[in-house]
């Protein structure tokens, strides 16, 4: 959670980004659909899917890479 914090912060305190796009962009770093579909239905636009869009490929490419350097590693 704090990890999701910290880039939420960030990204609206310094980098200027609304706070429907913030939402797609958190719930793509947690690859969490129903949050995508919960920030839909509040925004009642596509920002939120097109930031989660945007997000969600790097996230699961990287939960896959990370498993196999822990596989490496233990």
């Amino acid at each position: 959670m704090l990890p999701l914090l910290i880039v939420g912060y960030i990204a609206r305190k310094f980098h200027g980004v609304n706070f429907m796009t913030l939402c797609g962009l958190l719930s793509g770093g947690m690859t969490d659909p129903p949050a995508l579909a919960f920030a839909t239905t509040l925004a009642r636009c596509d920002s939120p899917a097109v930031a989660y869009a945007t997000v969600y490929p790097l996230t699961m490419l990287l939960r896959i890479v990370a498993a196999q350097v822990i596989a490496q590693l233990a």
